[in-house]
């Protein structure tokens, strides 16, 4: 059996993407690419289950089936990101484009997130979170001096934001100022000592120092580096991160063949699944904007995603309260769509039999208490 792809273009705000989706079978595997003008933005793998079929025809079904509903939903996704920019353009409300921003950072789109945080910080020169986020874009479209320039204003404006601190100290790091990016994290701790990713990235910049400029003289020296960096992964280790035993013993053992590059890859390459709170909470923003814009964009199998998604974090991250406050708005969502769902065939049952009184009786109670449920979610997720 050979392999299974899909192919389709998406258009919006006068732009082309492709997007194009493809099974490999030995692997188990299926890809998702999202492409414009020939260039990679993102790509994702799926895994399928690769249980044995006596009959080839129906395999290649089951897997056709799977790829095709992985292909429409990541066009369904892109499309619907412009269909709430559209939505919100004119609406002139910041917060709500700070979360698009968010969600087209979270997809490479990072052009766009921009656009999104200045549209925000034009409507609310105060939007302190625009801000930081549009640091962040900069960061990640390697516009280093943009960043630096947009943070400073940010702590200028908030001095106690340990967040606005440390991607500061992100931006000087790639500047190649290690001094300030140091220090900057440090005042992010000093805010915020439980601030877990900030000790991470101290670590790193720490041992990356040493690639960069052994001899730095604002710096201590090499070994000095060497020490403070392995005793925040320490730290890190007695406040509980889970997997961080496994990549210390990784980053001494390239220390110690004198590899600073690979102690320094080992780390970079590990943070997303070390702290996962930035993934999760772009569930949350996610969630905000298909349920006040999006209309079509919370489908039961995107809210059973959403649930799995956040049930499989709660597993590695009990304690982080975000997940349980966003997996409790699942919950609430798959409520209301069940009122919804009740209220269909309640109506079923009165064309069915219209004068039917317990049917008549069950469908006003049920568009009440839906309405209800309607302002309920709304109101929580402001």
């Amino acid at each position: 059996m050979s392999d299974i792809g899909f192919n389709d273009d998406v258009k919006a705000y006068g732009r082309k993407f492709h997007i194009q989706t493809a099974s490999q079978r030995a692997k188990g595997t299926a890809s998702v690419e999202v492409v414009e003008g020939g260039r990679v933005i993102s790509k994702s793998y799926l895994t399928y289950e690769r249980r044995s079929e006596n009959d080839e025809a129906k395999m290649e079904s089951r897997i056709r089936k799977i790829v095709e509903s992985v292909h429409k939903e990541n066009k369904t996704e892109l499309e619907l990101l412009y269909v709430i920019a559209d939505k919100i353009d004119n609406m002139g409300h910041a917060a709500s484009h700070v979360k698009l921003g968010l969600l087209f950072i979270r997809n490479n789109l990072t052009q766009d997130a921009i656009k999104q945080f200045n549209k925000a910080i034009n409507i609310n020169p105060n939007e302190i979170s625009a801000y930081n986020n549009l640091g962040i874009a900069f960061i990640k479209s390697k516009e280093y001096q943009k960043a630096v320039k947009i943070l400073q204003k940010a702590m200028a404006m908030e001095p106690g934001y340990a967040d606005v601190h440390l991607n500061l100290g992100l931006a000087y790091h790639y500047e190649r100022q290690l001094h300030k990016g140091l220090d900057e994290i440090q005042k992010a701790l000093s805010i915020n000592p439980d601030y877990l990713i900030a000790r991470y990235h101290l670590a790193i910049i720490y041992l990356d120092s040493i690639i960069i400029d052994k001899n730095d003289k604002q710096l201590p020296e090499p070994n000095v580096r060497v020490e403070r960096a392995i005793q925040q992964l320490k730290t890190l280790i007695m406040l509980g991160v889970n997997g961080m035993v496994d990549i210390l013993s990784k980053v001494q053992k390239a220390l110690i063949a004198k590899d600073t590059e690979s102690a320094v890859k080992q780390l970079l390459s590990s943070t997303e699944r070390l702290f996962p709170e930035e993934f999760h909470n772009i569930i949350g923003v996610d969630f905000y904007l298909k349920f006040m814009y999006g209309g079509r964009g919370l489908s039961r199998r995107a809210l059973k995603k959403f649930e799995m998604n956040l049930l499989e974090a709660i597993k590695i991250q009990e304690d982080y309260a975000d997940l349980w406050n966003n997996l409790g708005i699942v919950h609430l969502i798959q409520c209301r769509n069940l009122f919804l769902q009740a209220l269909s065939e309640f109506n079923q049952a009165l064309e069915i039999n219209p004068k039917f009184a317990k049917a008549i009786k069950n469908t006003k109670l049920v568009e009440i208490d839906g309405k209800e449920f309607l302002i309920l979610l709304k109101e929580i997720l402001k």
